[in-house]
């Protein structure tokens, strides 16, 4: 078989726009260990986050509301949808990149609301970033519907990046690695020796950190324009279905005086044409199927299990939280990379990955229950839990676009609909990890030492 045909050019634009659709919450996020000990929330911050993005699912369903209005109202509602798409990735892009300006130099500005200091800029500017990354899930993939198929891989690839590309320059300033040591504080006349944290020093600061991130976001919002406008890029869109319906529903009036035959070879190739749309596209009970997956998969592996993923990986120490993190990020577009050799969109393929996602997760959710006292302990049961995170991370990003690549048969609508479910799926994981965490608190947080 055959490969088709990639222009690297176009491809690397799609890489380079694909990070800017998460890189800079995930940002926030690998930061997260140098911010919370400056920050009023201390480490209950991470609840504080997620229910504040998952809060921002409000602008998914005005998007969708929008929409739909236009289709119900607008005559030219294909070709107003388009425009209002590129303007709102262009918002998208371009409030990213300001917010995580604003965070680099204020993320540490407090204010007191009720009586408590809080966090106000970050978590502000937080739920901006939020916006703008959950409107990117159902704006991009519709965004690339309009071309070839080939390059749903290079866009994933992309977003996969948008994890690892922080997670790196995380690896290079010093993100939260620390040795305890013994202080002697002195206080009511005794001498008391206390064991405390000692974090190493950091290359570069906060402020550093997320102006790089802003850097890569205008990287983004160039190759954006590039790939709208550009004629280099244009040529890689597949043609649109409102270019090849007349041929189909229309055919050349006929007077009465020609004869039935004509008549019935005509009608026999429209039925053959239709026929051949119709096993091209995806049934309604195999889409269902889709959508369903694409919910259970977003809600578990980017709603619930980031928000406990410090409760099975720090009880067995801060260099294993540190390195199970990193690591799993790393995995995503390694997965998404491997679309480019290896695609089989057979469902038995969606199946046995589905099960093997699902067998790592289950064990991610027992051992943080447990914690802070892990049942198993020991340094080989910290690295099985650090290469059990690696492989569900890689599993996750390869079968999400998977399942993305299958529901482009389902054209624009197809993949908007995916989207949405990525969201929907996300909040509802996340909201069930912020009860279970921070309301009735089943889980229980590690000392530093």
């Amino acid at each position: 078989m055959r490969m088709p045909e990639v222009k690297l050019g176009v491809a690397l634009l799609f890489v380079v726009f694909g990070w800017s659709s998460w890189i800079d919450v995930n940002g926030v996020w690998v930061e997260l260990p140098l911010m919370v000990h400056r920050l009023p929330e201390n480490w209950n911050l991470p609840s504080y986050l997620v229910l504040i993005i998952q809060a921002a699912l409000i602008g998914p369903l005005v998007y969708a509301g929008v929409c739909h209005l236009i289709k119900k109202y607008n005559t030219e509602a294909k070709t107003t949808i388009q425009n209002l798409q590129t303007g709102v990735i262009f918002c998208i892009v371009s409030v990213g990149a300001l917010a995580v300006l604003f965070i680099s130099f204020f993320w540490d500005v407090t204010s007191v609301i009720g009586g408590e200091e809080r966090s106000t800029v970050l978590l502000t500017l937080s739920f901006a970033l939020a916006m703008v990354d959950t409107l990117s899930s159902v704006t991009f993939l519709p965004f690339l519907a309009h071309f070839k198929p080939v390059y749903m891989a290079a866009f994933c690839m992309g977003e996969g990046m948008s994890g690892l590309l922080p997670t790196i320059i995380a690896f290079i300033q010093g993100s939260g690695e620390y040795t305890c040591v013994q202080v002697n504080a002195t206080g009511n006349g005794t001498e008391n020796t206390d064991l405390q944290p000692l974090y190493a020093d950091l290359l570069f600061t906060v402020r550093d950190f997320f102006l790089m991130l802003f850097v890569m976001l205008i990287m983004s919002l160039l190759a954006f324009a590039l790939l709208q406008y550009s004629q280099f890029a244009k040529s890689e869109r597949v043609k649109n279905e409102s270019d090849t319906e007349p041929s189909i529903l229309y055919t050349k009036p006929k007077t009465l005086d020609e004869s039935s035959n004509s008549d019935l070879d005509s009608k026999a190739e429209i039925v053959k044409e239709v026929d051949d749309t119709v096993k091209e596209s995806l049934s309604t009970a195999k889409y269902r199927l889709i959508l369903t997956l694409m919910t259970l998969i977003s809600g578990v592996a980017y709603g619930a299990l980031p928000s406990i993923q410090i409760y099975s990986l720090l009880p067995y120490g801060q260099l294993y939280y540190s390195w199970g993190m990193k690591l799993a990020t790393l995995c995503n577009p390694l997965a998404c990379a491997l679309g480019f050799f290896i695609m089989s969109e057979s469902f038995l393929t969606l199946g046995v990955l589905t099960s093997m996602a699902g067998a790592s997760a289950l064990y991610i959710l027992v051992i943080a229950c447990f914690s802070p006292e892990p049942p198993i302990e020991g340094d080989a049961a910290a690295v099985v839990m650090v290469i059990v995170w690696i492989f569900f991370s890689g599993t996750v990003a390869y079968l999400r676009m998977l399942l993305s690549k299958i529901g482009m048969r389902r054209g624009h609508s197809g993949l908007f609909w995916l989207g949405m479910c990525t969201q929907i799926g996300s909040f509802i994981g996340a909201l069930s990890a912020f009860l279970c965490t921070s309301v009735f608190q089943l889980l229980g947080s590690a000392s530093p030492c």
